[in-house]
């Protein structure tokens, strides 16, 4: 089969190597699409690498059609619309039993997307509505880590919420906001995607490189500042904004990684006296990517909408280095 093999620092090649066979419990996996993830860009560029894993192959965010089954497999069949949930909990250890999937201790990856072949544990795969494509369908892990942030923040009927960075990342917590009945503010530096912020629901929109958009979102909830922020762009400058953004009892959604690595200086006693609940996130659960696809497939969140590039395997640096300039939204690689 073919596959993106990343050797190093922008070093990622389109090889032939061999076929995988699906085990007792596995299903072999056509892929036909695969997103590209931030995470994945992390790695081509060198902020976030781990040299004694190369040669690998990236890729998580992909869906494909059952080509063959395993021993002992039941509920699925060849032909079946499938996308996998990448991340195998054991569902036995500490974690797992007190019902924190995400941190399982025993974690197994299932990886690979940016290549013609997959497996995965049947137990992992998710059927495909008919009516939803495997473009759509890939979506089910980034959205699946924006549940799980989203829901940290709590956000509730007629809440003030403050989306920092309209990203892919960002608009889908824009849409689960406004799906909650929040009132949106959209915060970015690119006019383009403020545009697509206000396609997407957005009731407010602060473009941050003209003035103080701490200020301009006080002055927008009546110099309260907001309920909720959510600051979904990986850097301390914008870390800050969204928690000054927060007003009395605000929960601030710190969802980026920041990479490389930065402090951020602030007065801690903004959050003290502010009696702000300022959280993080770290991937997903089970259930929140089992309900990634229902809310895709009700269209509930438009993830369709958010796809800007499309480029076929041979291609994939090109789709590393669109998603890594910022020129649209979400990139998609497809294998056929």
């Amino acid at each position: 089969m073919k596959a993106a093999r990343l050797y190093g620092v922008r070093d990622l090649r389109v090889e032939e190597v061999p076929d995988p066979e699906p085990g007792p419990g596995d299903l072999l996996i056509d892929i036909k699409a695969c997103g590209v993830c931030p995470s994945d860009l992390r790695a081509y560029q060198g902020t976030r690498i781990n040299p004694a894993q190369l040669p690998r192959t990236p890729g998580h965010e992909w869906a494909g059609i059952v080509v063959g089954v395993g021993e002992g497999v039941t509920g699925f069949a060849v032909g079946d619309r499938v996308v996998p949930d990448w991340r195998v909990v054991c569902g036995k250890c500490f974690n797992c039993r007190r019902g924190v999937f995400n941190y399982c201790t025993n974690l197994k990856h299932i990886r690979g997307g940016f290549c013609t072949l997959g497996v995965a544990p049947a137990s992992n795969v998710r059927l495909i509505p008919a009516h939803v494509s495997f473009e759509q369908a890939a979506f089910c892990e980034p959205l699946a880590c924006v549940i799980n942030g989203s829901q940290a923040c709590r956000i509730g009927i007629g809440d003030d919420v403050a989306i920092v960075g309209c990203g892919p990342i960002g608009l889908q917590h824009l849409q689960l906001a406004k799906a909650q009945g929040a009132r949106i503010i959209a915060c970015d530096l690119d006019p383009k995607r403020l545009e697509k912020a206000k396609q997407l629901g957005a009731h407010d929109l602060v473009a941050v490189g003209e003035g103080d958009p701490v200020e301009r979102v006080k002055a927008l909830t009546e110099g309260r500042g907001v309920d909720a922020a959510i600051v979904a762009v990986g850097d301390v400058r914008a870390a800050k904004q969204g928690i000054m953004m927060a007003g009395l009892n605000g929960r601030v959604q710190l969802f980026a990684g920041t990479y490389p690595s930065q402090e951020m200086p602030l007065d801690p006693n903004i959050i003290h006296y502010g009696q702000l609940f300022v959280t993080g996130s770290h991937d997903f659960t089970p259930h929140h990517f089992t309900t990634a696809l229902k809310l895709i497939s009700y269209g509930i969140v438009d993830v369709k909408t958010l796809i800007s590039h499309r480029f076929p395997l041979e291609r994939i640096t090109d789709a590393f280095e669109t998603t890594g300039t910022r020129a649209g939204l979400k990139t998609m690689v497809l294998m056929d």
